[in-house]
């Protein structure tokens, strides 16, 4: 006995194939295909065939012996049963087709039932439909009524022997015999074993369906039949895809985002990077300590050397001041906006993972969002996506890292504000005044310094990225999506394009945001 390829030798009540619908292009067997990497390929290199000598739909009686005949040019081709089949068998899985043909035998199950005989090549293939009847067979005309709003690319129609609508469960299911054509035609379906209730299943691709069972046929006869098919809700659990979220706020709300980043973090950011409490020379001084290897000789060199005075001297020669120099670009940062929220939707049916990627041109942790978070999500009628969620974001480093590409295009060569003020004030020069043409402690010369200041200003502004970095601090970003999506075959979601509302809130204070919301499988939309 032989049982279809990966699958249960028994049929289940609802066994079908969904690439063995998707793959025969009517009820006729024949089915021709090639592949690169096929590994049964004729031997005159040209395109490889498989075909059934039997045409439309086998019918025979329960427990009846059928000699099969099938015509190949490619060799290593092995048949199986799928479907229906019940306690049918063939003679053998593989078939000699030494000359070009070749035959095997089916045994009929004992009873009515419809199933498919699968032959396979590689990727070559080709099915033959079967029909088995005590009493006869009848023909079932379809006419479809669909309810839906999606793209009507293939209509299937089969029949399940001895089942009902209610068994299939709404499911796009290929039973047999399977005809497939346009929408608008009206699809014949031949040799509907008549021995009892049939189940007609009708599906557009795999993301809409519709049923409708008859109590019984009559032998030689045509059955008329209306079936309406409805789109499926989406399969969300199936669907991955890349988002993009622009930001459009009304003008009062992207005044109001502007004068927090400008007023709160502005000054936050500022306070931890260069506190009131001590010049900027000193701060600068302190973290050279820190970031030496020696910090004690650092202080004795520091205090022998009168560093203190230099830097002071030598700062005020290179005006502005340091933070007067951040304070523009954070300024600038706070005018130019957000730019775009980039992320990814990981599949999940009702809570999938959103996963920030970028914010602009900045990264997800440049920006300081947080990642993976959790959002829902659901489909709604007509098509409409629906998903929401929050982004956490540390304000300060969103600022700062909004505030380093102003940098970077006001001082050329740098790669962001801690270089772009080493420049500015001329951290080189600076550490030829502090050594003197010599050490300027240990075996620290003047590029030893000129590193330190550098590192010193790196640390200076890291600390003021962190500057609103405590959960009271966070500044979150809620996000609700309403959006017409287009669907794949089996009904995910391919792609997705409408509005989004949401907010940004801070402390006790709520400032509304909007935009665009696009969603796309695969690549990050436009």
């Amino acid at each position: 006995m032989t049982k279809a390829r990966g699958t249960d030798l028994r049929y289940d009540g609802v066994m079908t194939y969904r690439w063995l619908g998707l793959t025969r292009p009517a009820v006729f067997a024949f089915v021709v295909g090639c592949s690169a990497t096929n590994p049964t390929q004729p031997a005159d290199g040209g395109t490889p065939t498989l075909q059934f000598d039997d045409s439309g739909v086998l019918t025979l009686a329960p427990n009846q012996t059928a000699t099969i005949g099938l015509s190949s040019n490619v060799s290593g081709v092995t048949v199986s049963l799928a479907g229906n089949y019940l306690d049918a068998f063939l003679d053998s899985d593989s078939v000699n087709l030494a000359g070009g043909h070749g035959t095997f035998t089916l045994h009929a199950p004992s009873m009515a039932s419809t199933f498919s005989l699968l032959a396979v090549a590689g990727e070559t293939t080709a099915s033959l439909d079967v029909s088995v009847s005590a009493v006869g067979f009848a023909s079932i005309r379809v006419t479809m009524n669909y309810e839906g709003k999606r793209p009507i690319p293939i209509v299937a129609a089969s029949t399940f022997v001895e089942t009902t609508c209610a068994q299939l469960a709404g499911a796009a299911l290929d039973g047999s015999p399977l005809v497939l054509g346009t929408y608008g035609e009206e699809l014949l379906i031949p040799s509907v074993p008549t021995d009892g209730q049939v189940a007609v299943n009708v599906r557009i691709a795999h993301y809409a369906t519709g049923c409708v069972d008859i109590a019984s046929l009559t032998p030689n006869e045509t059955h008329d039949v209306t079936v309406s098919v409805f789109d499926l809700p989406f399969d969300l659990k199936d669907t991955t895809l890349e988002t993009r979220s622009t930001f459009t706020p009304d003008p009062s709300d992207a005044t109001a985002l502007a004068a927090y980043f400008s007023g709160t973090v502005s000054s936050a950011v500022l306070s931890a990077s260069f506190p009131s409490t001590g010049s900027e020379a000193e701060h600068v001084l302190d973290a050279m300590a820190a970031a030496s290897t020696s910090p004690a000789d650092f202080a004795s060199a520091r205090s022998a050397n009168s560093w203190d005075a230099t830097t002071e001297t030598w700062m005020s020669e290179h005006p502005p001041t340091l933070s007067s120099r951040v304070s523009n670009w954070l300024s600038e940062a706070s005018q130019q906006g957000i730019g775009d929220l980039i992320g990814h939707l990981a599949s999940d049916p009702m809570q999938p993972v959103f996963t920030p990627e970028m914010m602009g041109t900045l990264t997800a942790s440049e920006a300081g969002l947080s990642a993976p978070l959790p959002f829902t999500w659901s489909g709604g009628s007509n098509d409409v996506l629906s998903i929401s969620g929050a982004v956490d974001i540390v304000p300060s480093q969103l600022a700062c890292g909004i505030a380093d590409l102003s940098a970077q295009t006001d001082v050329p060569l740098s790669v962001g504000v801690a270089s772009a003020l080493g420049l500015e004030i001329d951290c080189s020069g600076l550490a030829t005044a502090l050594s003197q043409g010599g050490y300027a402690f240990d075996t620290c010369d003047a590029s030893c310094m000129a590193g330190l200041c550098q590192s010193a200003l790196a640390a200076l502004w890291s600390g003021g990225a962190t500057a609103l970095s405590q959960p009271s601090d966070v500044l979150t970003l809620s996000l609700n999506i309403a959006a017409p999506a287009q669907v794949g075959d089996v009904a995910n979601v391919q792609s997705y394009l409408g509005v989004w509302v949401g907010s940004f809130a801070h402390g006790t204070s709520t400032i509304g945001t909007s935009g665009v919301a696009k969603g796309a499988s695969g690549t990050v939309p436009n």
